[in-house]
């Protein structure tokens, strides 16, 4: 008899490049988030995920740098199939943590299988219509929203997490309800294991449907050696995801794969191998066919009329979206990646629960807590990785007051280089706090008499409006919009 062929153990390195995959994912999200690391993207992961960034290009309509790093996922996939799900994929790594049922109920069939696809074409038609509301759908997103809301609040550093904290006291808070939702999708994804095991990879995930259509190219795929194989049939019951069919002598469907490696470290013989040339071809049992495809467009239509028509019956009232924006710019170009209202640094953004408006959930709106929107700060289209907050030019701040600001000439100032009262320029300034007076001794007057209150910009609050020059009466103003040089610039 021969022995049996001695393999490497590769479910033992596919664990350990996971668990790595898992702890880089949640590192580089925290320090992207937190701004730990100043050269570091905030949103890391995302980057590298095919499906935010082709869908992020159709509703723009155009070329975006943010999905450059998607390539390799491509590439990836093309040369070893869908290794991103079986080694990389953080929500395909808890999937494979949890527990889950290795015999799945009689009406959940393979033709399930084909909800990949529909939440594919949903995600991409929609976006092929302006709006990239499906996103919720993508698991990078789904497993980056928990630690948005539950992880960044133990740094201090965010406002939804401030949010949250305090919650904790008040019940009903809107920081709350946003965390708890957070983990809704997760919890239902790794809740689909109870049915079978990698529920989700199989019949929801619209990356994994990607991912598999990317598949069809040639490259190193799982076969069969026929003259080995003894049927034994541990590759069929040790494969999560059901791709082994056993009525075609063991072949495996490609598109379902995920290079696990299960079915080689099990195979007695060596039969089950990769190989860039196949020695027969892949398992046919789970290919698409004209009806799986009219099953696909009619279901993907009816979902797309769905997200359509919901934001008709809605309302956008009460949603105040921040500074540079609009409902159809984040629409077309939010990936809800959550870096804005992580780097808020006054706590006012937080993620809208809205499906009724045009750009759908969990896109960026103003708190109508107390924290306020600072107006020069701009930070947070200065971190949006797809400008869905539009990052202005240098003469678009000059423009809309972001660099200009109230200027004292204290030597000409009657109060500041002439010792006299007057604080006219504080009179007519608008906004309360952009300039205020503060106390100085009166030049050439004993301290113990009375102090001068002279005129004092605050860059925070000053809108730039020059009504301060106009009413200054001195020739030329002491005091007025000051515009910086390109140098300038901070």
């Amino acid at each position: 008899m021969n022995n049996p062929v001695k393999k490497p153990r590769w479910v033992g390195a596919r664990r350990v490049v996971q668990a790595t995959a898992l702890v880089v994912f949640v590192v580089l999200t925290v320090a992207g988030f937190s701004r730990m690391i100043p050269w570091l993207p905030e949103t890391v992961f995302p980057r590298f995920d095919p499906l935010i960034g082709l869908a992020a290009m159709l509703a723009s309509r155009t070329l975006l740098a943010f999905g450059a790093a998607a390539i390799g996922t491509v590439v990836l996939t093309v040369a070893f199939g869908r290794a991103w799900c079986g080694w990389i994929c953080p929500v395909g790594t808890l999937l494979d943590t949890v527990p889950a049922s290795r015999k799945q109920p009689g009406w959940l069939t393979d033709r399930w299988r084909l909800g990949s696809y529909i939440t594919l074409a949903v995600v991409l038609g929609a976006a092929a219509f302006g709006t990239l509301s499906p996103m919720i759908l993508d698991p990078v997103t789904i497993a980056t929203r928990p630690l948005q809301e539950f992880v960044m609040p133990l740094l201090g550093s965010d406002a939804v997490g401030r949010a949250t904290r305090i919650a904790t006291v008040r019940a009903g808070s809107a920081g709350m309800l946003v965390a708890v939702l957070s983990v809704v999708p997760l919890a239902l994804v790794l809740g689909l294991n109870t049915l079978g095991r990698r529920t989700w990879c199989r019949m929801l995930c619209p990356l994994g449907g990607l991912l598999a259509l990317i598949t069809r190219l040639p490259g190193l795929r799982r076969v069969v050696d026929a003259g080995t194989c003894t049927s034994c049939a541990r590759c069929a019951v040790a494969c999560p995801t059901g791709a082994v069919n056993r009525a075609e002598e063991y072949a495996v469907t490609a598109t379902e794969c995920t290079v696990c490696m299960q079915c080689v470290d099990v195979c007695p013989t060596g039969a089950a191998v990769f190989r860039t040339s196949p020695i027969r071809p892949a398992s046919s049992a789970l290919e698409l066919d004209r009806r799986d495809a009219l099953l696909v467009a009619g279901a993907t239509g009816v979902s797309l009329l769905a997200t359509a028509v919901a934001p008709a019956f809605g309302s956008e009232d009460g949603i105040v979206r921040p500074p540079a924006t609009d409902e159809r710019r984040l629409a077309e170009l939010c990936v809800r990646c959550g870096a804005c209202y992580a780097a808020c640094p006054t706590g006012a953004l937080r993620p809208s629960l809205s499906f009724a408006s045009v750009a759908g959930p969990w896109t960026p709106m103003l708190d109508q807590r107390p924290a306020h929107c600072s107006l020069s700060c701009n930070l947070c289209a200065t971190v949006c990785p797809t400008d869905a907050i539009h990052t202005h030019t240098f003469e678009e701040e000059l423009l809309l007051g972001l660099y200009v600001i109230a200027h004292v000439d204290r030597a000409n100032c009657r109060a500041w280089g002439r010792g006299k009262r007057c604080l006219q320029c504080l009179a007519a300034c608008p906004i309360r706090g952009a300039l205020v007076s503060v106390e100085d001794p009166m030049k050439g007057q004993p301290r113990r008499e009375s102090l001068l209150r002279v005129p004092v910009v605050d860059p925070e609050l000053c809108i730039a409006c020059n009504l301060c020059a106009g009413a200054c009466p001195i020739a030329p103003a002491a005091i007025g919009t000051h515009v910086p040089r390109n140098s300038d610039q901070v």
